[in-house]
């Protein structure tokens, strides 16, 4: 199964976000997930340019 997270613009945002994909990982871990957002914002950063969530 595959999984779009999205967020972006302030940690407000990406956080939970990423706290979200967290608890999808952990339910599923054979779940592929990707995030989509801006590659200035802080979620450039935290994410990397791959989109891709380990």
């Amino acid at each position: 199964m595959r999984c779009l997270v999205s967020g972006g613009g302030t940690g407000g945002h990406i956080y939970p976000a990423l706290a979200v994909a967290q608890a999808l990982r952990d339910a599923r871990p054979d779940l592929e997930l990707s995030y989509l957002g801006g590659a200035r914002g802080l979620e450039g950063s935290l994410v990397g340019m791959g989109g891709a969530l380990p």
